[in-house]
């Protein structure tokens, strides 16, 4: 009940600190309002609202995994735990040696085991007790997890989402549907090996929702880095995304070598690359959109926005998808 009404009060917190003008503090005449408030700790809030999610998250598959079973047991018309039992029976009965068999255990393992979880004498019968119960536990979420590999599941709680994150008049390109209701923007980072790792993630996502979805992709780092630079300059010439793909795929640095093979095996003006490439625009630009992005709430690559909203980051094909499909309706 007190975790719902923090995460209620949180939401309340993330719903109005656009438009509230209560004043929480008053500085030599000046006034903090509630609003200066709610800005200044969005990020902490929402990972707040991220680690309640975390939990959700877990707290749902146990019961899911406990459904499962509970299932099974239905299916025999029997109580769960007497499907427990006989399932144990079958697996191992009473005899540890056939313990021993199912997990590979040696001897010393299993005295090793004994050691850890109990401070008396192996051979005491309690110690037996502890070692066979942590085992049938053991089994059981083996059990449990193999049951969920296999079922139909469909989950109906989302990621959190963050106040609105407007980047549209940035530097983004797009690809995919340019006229569909939906966008997914990802912030990411050609140097960043998180980035690189999601890119395949992403891939799957695009091939999937591409023709349902606007996807975008703006450069988010330090500072404008030569690879982001590259991109832009080969964009002057309808080259980006080929860019962008061949950049990530790329298996090492991407340094002015590959830069420029990698421009004349598109068929590139070399002469005209390189001008945009090292162009001041160019880099003013980059760098603005940067600043841009921290202004409004990005802070980490990569960062995905939906439907001009950051949402909780994740690199799990199945969350995005569903996300997605919620987004769809």
């Amino acid at each position: 009940m007190k975790q719902s009404l923090f995460i209620s009060l949180l939401l309340l917190l993330f719903s109005c600190s656009n438009a509230n003008t209560e004043i929480v503090a008053e500085v030599n005449g000046d006034n903090i309002l509630l609003s200066d408030l709610s800005e200044a700790s969005k990020q902490e809030l929402f990972d707040l609202l991220n680690m309640a999610y975390e939990i959700k998250s877990k707290v749902l598959d146990d019961l899911i995994k406990k459904k499962l079973l509970e299932n099974e047991a239905k299916k025999q018309n029997i109580t769960t735990e007497q499907y427990l039992d006989l399932y144990m029976d079958m697996k191992i009965g009473t005899n540890m040696d056939s313990v021993k068999k199912l997990y590979g255990l040696s001897d010393n393992q299993i005295n090793v085991m004994r050691g850890q979880l109990y401070s008396s004498s192996k051979e005491t019968m309690e110690g037996e007790l502890v070692l066979k119960n942590k085992l049938r536990s053991a089994i059981i979420q083996q059990l449990a997890d193999s049951l969920y590999s296999q079922a139909n599941i469909k989950k109906y709680i989302f990621p959190p989402k963050q106040p609105e994150c407007v980047i549209t008049d940035l530097c983004i390109h797009y690809r995919g549907n340019l006229n569909a209701p939906v966008s997914f923007i990802v912030a990411s980072d050609f140097n960043c090996e998180r980035c690189v790792a999601f890119e395949a993630t992403l891939q799957r996502i695009y091939d999937k929702y591409k023709d349902q979805v606007k996807f975008g992709f703006v450069s988010f780092g330090d500072f404008p880095t030569l690879p982001a630079l590259a991109c832009e300059a080969a964009a002057r010439q309808d080259k980006f995304w080929d860019f962008h793909d061949d950049i990530f795929a790329h298996k090492g640095l991407a340094d002015s070598t590959f830069i420029f093979n990698l421009a004349k095996t598109k068929n590139l003006d070399i002469t005209q690359f390189r001008k945009d490439l090292h162009s001041s625009e160019n880099y003013k630009k980059l760098d603005k959109t940067i600043n841009d992005l921290v202004n409004r709430g990005v802070f980490a690559t990569p960062t995905i926005i939906v439907n001009d909203r950051l949402v909780y980051m994740t690199n799990s094909y199945e969350e995005l998808s569903r996300l997605l499909e919620y987004e769809l309706r």
